[in-house]
């Protein structure tokens, strides 16, 4: 290397770090969150998480358990009602179950 393409090079060098110096003059320096806030944030949603599965959980019970009176009823009140009822819910799961095996082997011809 000639000694003018090192000076060249110093002069380019310096320009850069000038200029990053006015780029880190011109943004603000970013605030990096302590480790103890960033666990306490993750606890934080760990507990509303922990209650909203807690809250669903018993929603899903309460809403089973009347689905199951209500199934215990109809049979004790209706016992044909229900043996239809049941019969139909039959027939309609054996119907798409049907129609959704008869798409996929469609799907699966084409491909």
């Amino acid at each position: 290397m000639s000694r003018s393409e090192e000076q060249d090079e110093q002069e380019i060098l310096m320009r850069m770090q000038q200029q990053m110096k006015v780029l880190d003059d011109a943004y603000e320096p970013v605030n990096i969150p302590s480790l103890a806030s960033i666990e306490a944030q993750v606890k934080e949603r760990k507990k509303m998480k922990r209650r909203a599965n807690r809250i669903e959980m018993i929603l899903f019970w309460i809403v089973g358990l009347f689905i199951i009176a209500f199934g215990v009823l109809l049979f004790h009140s209706a016992p044909a009602l229900y043996l239809g009822i049941q019969a139909i819910s039959l027939c309609a799961a054996i119907a798409v179950a049907v129609i959704w095996s008869g798409r996929r082997r469609k799907e699966t011809r084409h491909e």
